[in-house]
């Protein structure tokens, strides 16, 4: 599928994909805007996965301009055939996060450097090119992924993520580090995330993020921009 590439469409999806960030009360958040921004297929149209991710990167950059004042930005980590994954985050909330010398530790183990964010979230894009299935080039760099690639991306596309991704998404310390011990199994709980530990703190957490989605896409259907959201919880 491929999605309309215009600032009410994106918004749409940033609000429903992104709400928790966009209030304060996760520092950041992940998503896939449908639509072919790479070459999974064979195809030679160069310039028309060129164009496409221009249009994507200016609905990006008018985000930007009214979210950075608040804090919040918005960057496209990795082109791939059957979409751009999108990172919305707030990069003070993301640093003292990673201060914690949970996060800190293991995030120097796999090559991270958490005094500077750029370079971790460039580094970050190309550790998810690697892991990638499918064709797939990082946003930073334009490296293609260095895996065997399929020669065209299916309906059920699929992007793997390295396991340290629940550090950039904000997610308990515990919780990241025993799913990364325990290989994703032996859970207690599975929403948001999943729960290793403090199972009554996640589930108020998961209650928390879906009333603020649920307030926000009302709020948003009223005619409120992502600054006015972004603000409405302060």
């Amino acid at each position: 599928m491929t999605r309309t590439i215009d600032i009410p469409t994106f918004q749409a999806a940033v609000v429903r994909n992104c709400s928790p960030t966009l209030a304060g009360i996760k520092p950041a958040s992940l998503f896939t805007y449908p639509g072919t921004y790479a070459h999974g297929d064979g195809s030679t149209a160069t310039e028309t996965i060129a164009e496409r991710r221009a249009r994507l990167l200016n609905v990006i950059a008018q985000c930007n301009r009214e979210l950075d004042p608040l804090g919040i930005h918005l960057s496209v980590l990795v082109w791939r055939p059957c979409g751009a994954l999108v990172y919305v985050y707030r990069a003070k909330s993301l640093t003292t996060y990673f201060a914690d010398p949970c996060a800190k530790t293991a995030l120097a183990s796999e090559g991270y450097d958490t005094r500077d964010l750029s370079t971790c979230l460039v580094h970050l894009a190309s550790r998810i090119t690697l892991a990638s299935n499918n064709v797939a080039e990082c946003a930073c760099s334009q490296t293609r992924c260095a895996l065997p690639q399929q020669a065209s991306c299916s309906n059920d596309c699929t992007c793997e993520f390295p396991h340290e991704i629940g550090y950039f998404l904000g997610y308990p310390y515990d919780d990241v580090h025993e799913f990364i011990v325990q290989r994703g199994e032996n859970y207690k709980v599975f929403g948001a995330w999943k729960v290793y530990a403090n199972v009554e703190q996640a589930l108020a957490t998961f209650d928390a993020y879906r009333a603020c989605t649920q307030y926000f896409t009302f709020v948003y259907q009223q005619g409120y921009s992502l600054a006015q959201l972004a603000q409405a919880t302060r």
